[in-house]
């Protein structure tokens, strides 16, 4: 029987609404599939398929506390990921012959769309570098202060598919911090359960640490070198989703953020050339700023391209 000596992620509401093992990632990284679909390609042999689909299925109908157990040379350890509200959202497994490995991170998240504020649990929230607390509501842009600027493009996709996608839609985002010298990349989704009606605000979430994933800072570098602040907005809500540069401390007070969103022409920007750049002169407190406001690629194209706006004092 083959087992692979793997930590296992399993997308615990997705298991339950579609009455199989949906494993959500091996190891930290991307799986988001079937475990009868993925069994081959992940290690599994039948025999081994069948023991681990039963053993997942078996600690699903129960209740949600972490358990070690040891028989027949094999370890079994299990961890679930419970969301701020106790909704359990993630299941931890190892199910192979030990040494046991080191556990992946996973961090839970609860978001509600319409005012875009999530709250937060899990294993280790201090790794994207804010002061939140476990269950405290938050902007999502806080979640994201030292998030790479090229990756709002993911959240404004993410976002749009919480509050629109159909039923057992899988809402996604690679995204990656740097609170200090060194990145942190993860890997957040949201299985949607019902329709966007049934659902109302509140949309439950996962988030994986991942090892490492290949990203582009060029947005981050333009800010770091210009002394610029930097505001990645989703065009369809008019949502500031990140606020980076020198600016973004101030931009926790939803007034000054307002100010700048009513002055700027989201509309005419997606209506220009992907390659154009509409500048324009906002006022912030009085205060004159020199706003270049652009559209970024965004994942999923019918969202509405995620807009940046580019402040730079005069």
């Amino acid at each position: 029987m083959q087992l692979p000596r793997c930590w296992f992620g399993v997308d615990v509401l997705a298991s339950l609404s579609r009455e199989k093992v949906i494993i959500h990632s091996a190891d930290g990284q991307r799986v988001a599939r079937p475990l009868r679909r993925v069994a081959n390609r992940l290690g599994f042999d039948r025999q081994g398929e069948e023991l681990f689909g039963a053993v997942v299925q078996d600690v699903l109908a129960g209740p949600p506390v972490d358990a070690v157990r040891s028989e027949g040379g094999l370890c079994c350890h299990t961890h679930w990921v419970t969301a701020p509200d106790g909704t359990a959202v993630g299941l931890v497994i190892w199910l192979a012959a030990p040494p046991v490995g080191v556990r992946p991170v996973y961090n839970s998240w609860i978001l509600d769309v319409h005012k875009a504020a999530t709250r937060s649990g899990g294993d280790d929230l201090s790794l994207i570098g804010t002061d939140r607390r476990v269950g405290e509501e938050r902007a999502i842009r806080d979640l994201l202060r030292h998030m790479n600027p090229e990756d709002a493009g993911e959240f404004v996709s993410l976002h749009y598919d919480a509050q629109t996608g159909r039923e057992g839609t899988f809402a996604e985002a690679f995204w990656s911090v740097r609170p200090d010298d060194r990145w942190v990349h993860f890997w957040s989704t949201a299985f949607l359960l019902g329709t966007a009606d049934e659902r109302g605000s509140t949309v439950y979430g996962l988030t994986a640490q991942l090892r490492d994933r290949r990203i582009d800072t060029r947005l981050g570098t333009l800010v770091r070198y210009t002394n610029a602040t930097l505001l990645m907005v989703d065009a369809r809500t008019r949502v500031a989703i990140t606020a980076t540069g020198d600016l973004a401390p101030e931009f926790e007070d939803e007034r000054l953020l307002t100010q700048v969103l009513q002055q700027i022409d989201t509309d005419r920007v997606l209506a220009a050339s992907p390659d154009s750049t509409v500048e324009q002169t906002v006022s912030v407190d009085g205060e004159r700023f020199r706003a270049a406001v652009f559209s970024v690629t965004s994942a999923q194209k019918e969202s509405g391209a995620p807009v940046a706006v580019l402040l730079v004092p005069l």
